[in-house]
């Protein structure tokens, strides 16, 4: 049965995220963030200068109440259990953030942006590690690999997937291959923004750093 969640948010919510303990961060337009207990009540509301939307919510993998949040280009760790602003602000990306990722031993955050850089911020010394820069569009998303808290994955607007891994080079420029994913892909970006379906597998642009 879905029961929706009222009286929080006033204009469109753009993302969210659930930390262990049942809480719910669901951000919108305008920097309002609002934060929900497990049974839908809203049990806090933080609302940023500047009002940049807010695009992504990531609760922290080890310390359930820490909230990593973009707005704009800035990310700011939150406390939910105070509503008095942030704790941390990094402004290390040049354009609007789309997307954030934590590793597991959350050391390492990365954060996509609208020009299609990646940014590695090392959270422990408080500076960027890395940027990598292999995206010619929006890059849309950027997700840390499983058990290997030195990996990457991201994915833009220019139709490419790239893997990067902290100890390696940088990634190779794009090469068309061969590719499947337990026989479930379909289909492939021509450039011209059509899918084609080549007997369930596809040729895809992949990149690579190893």
């Amino acid at each position: 049965m879905a029961v929706k969640w009222t009286g929080g948010h006033y204009s469109s919510v753009l993302c969210l995220d659930a930390n262990k303990e049942g809480l719910v961060a669901s951000g919108g337009e305008e920097g309002d963030i609002i934060i929900w207990s497990p049974e839908g009540n809203q049990v806090g509301q933080i609302e940023f200068q500047g009002f940049n939307d807010v695009t992504c919510v990531r609760f922290s993998p080890t310390c359930p109440n820490k909230l990593y949040v973009s707005h704009g280009e800035i990310i700011s760790i939150l406390d939910v259990r105070s509503f008095t602003g942030s704790t941390e602000d990094f402004h290390v990306n040049e354009e609007e953030i789309n997307c954030l990722s934590l590793n597991e031993t959350e050391n390492l955050l990365a954060s996509a942006d609208d020009s299609g850089t990646i940014k590695i911020l090392d959270l422990v010394n408080k500076r960027v590690s890395r940027s990598l820069r292999k995206h010619s569009n929006i890059c849309s998303s950027v997700a840390f690999r499983p058990h290997r808290p030195q990996s990457l994955f991201s994915c833009g607007l220019d139709m490419q997937v790239i893997f990067a891994n902290q100890y390696m080079g940088n990634a190779v420029e794009p090469t068309e291959s061969s590719a499947t994913l337990d026989g479930k892909l379909t289909g492939t970006g021509r450039g011209t923004g059509r899918r084609n379906s080549q007997d369930r597998r596809t040729r895809t642009g992949i990149q690579s750093a190893l």
